[in-house]
């Protein structure tokens, strides 16, 4: 059974990785992993978000007066299970979902591949400009270069509206 990971940040220009590695996993019978890497900068910057806003402030508040708060690493969690849920019963395979905290994102993407014993890895390649491929470089070519197991790049192409 082939296990395929698809990596997204849930974009929709990411779509085309998604919908590329579920329809591998359907015509081979395998299971489609979906992970999102959040780094700690983009969960430092977001803070906590409140679930349900009431006239005390912004803040949430349960009936007892307790404040709920979620974090961005668990919004995205949420959001990579709900996704998950929507892959699998469209494409009708079984999918897992996850989002983890990244201080690399590239590692983070490696140490999910060794855990759940991922056979193919499914990344997009946005076009970035030359100065920002330079400067910034290339999470598709990082995981690409550093790859200990084969690597699909899908061409991320921006949907037209």
């Amino acid at each position: 059974m082939l296990r395929v990971l698809a990596a997204t940040d849930f974009s929709s220009d990411g779509r085309a990785v998604v919908d590329f590695a579920a329809d591998l996993v359907r015509q081979s019978g395998g299971k489609m992993y979906l992970l999102h890497a959040v780094e700690p900068c983009m969960i430092d910057a977001a803070g906590c978000i409140s679930q349900e806003k009431e006239a005390t402030g912004g803040k949430s508040a349960d009936r007892e007066g307790t404040h709920h708060h979620t974090t961005l690493l668990e919004i995205s969690n949420q959001r990579a299970h709900c996704a998950a849920e929507k892959i699998s019963k469209k494409w009708d395979i079984p999918v897992y979902g996850k989002a983890e905290e990244a201080d690399d994102v590239v590692e983070c993407i490696f140490r999910f591949c060794e855990r759940h014993n991922i056979q193919l890895l499914v990344i997009g390649n946005r076009h970035h400009s030359l100065l920002s491929s330079i400067l910034l470089g290339s999470t598709a070519a990082r995981l690409v270069r550093a790859a200990r197991i084969p690597v699909t790049v899908v061409p991320c192409v921006p949907q037209r509206g």
